[in-house]
C-alpha cells in the first residue's frame, strides 16, 4: 500500500458545536461543505477531506461498545483505486499483524473496509463506486 491519506475524520462529541467551529476556522465556502444526519465533511483541494464524526459512532467503528480511554479520536483513510485493492490491502494488513474490524462492503459511498493496525490505531479504505 503506497499511502495517500484523503480523508482525515475525528470524533466529536457535539458535532453542531463542532461544525461551527471548523466552520469559523476554515471559512470555507458553501459548496466546499457537505453534511449528513451523522457527519460534516469540509472538502479542501488536491482531494483532502475533513469530517467530524460522533465520537461514539467512531468508538462502533473501531469495534468498541462505548467510547471509552483508547477508543481512536480520529480515522485515517486510505483512498483504493478498486475494491479489489481494498481486499489486497486487507490480506496485507493480517500478515503484518493488523486486524480487520469490518471487511470490505458495498454501500451507496463505494467499497469499504476498516482496519486496526498493531497498535490500535483505525484505517479505513476506500474505492469510490464506478461512474455512471
Amino acid at each position: 500500500m503506497k499511502p495517500s491519506i484523503s480523508i482525515i475524520t475525528i470524533g466529536v462529541d457535539d458535532l453542531e458545536r463542532a461544525f461551527v467551529f471548523y466552520r469559523a476556522l476554515f471559512e470555507l465556502d458553501d459548496e466546499q461543505i457537505g453534511a449528513g444526519e451523522d457527519h460534516v465533511a469540509f472538502f479542501f483541494p488536491n482531494d483532502l477531506s475533513f469530517v467530524l464524526f460522533p465520537r461514539d459512532q467512531i468508538a462502533q467503528t473501531a469495534g468498541k461498545d462505548v467510547a471509552v480511554a483508547g477508543t481512536p479520536g480520529f480515522v485515517l483513510s486510505h483512498q483504493a483505486s478498486s475494491p479489489s485493492e481494498v481486499d489486497d490491502i486487507l490480506r496485507k494488513v493480517l500478515a503484518a499483524g493488523g486486524a480487520v474490524i469490518t471487511a470490505g462492503t458495498q454501500s451507496e459511498w463505494g467499497y469499504s473496509a476498516y482496519f486496526e493496525d498493531s497498535e490500535g490505531n483505525v484505517w479505513e479504505l476506500m474505492a469510490q463506486p464506478a461512474a455512471n
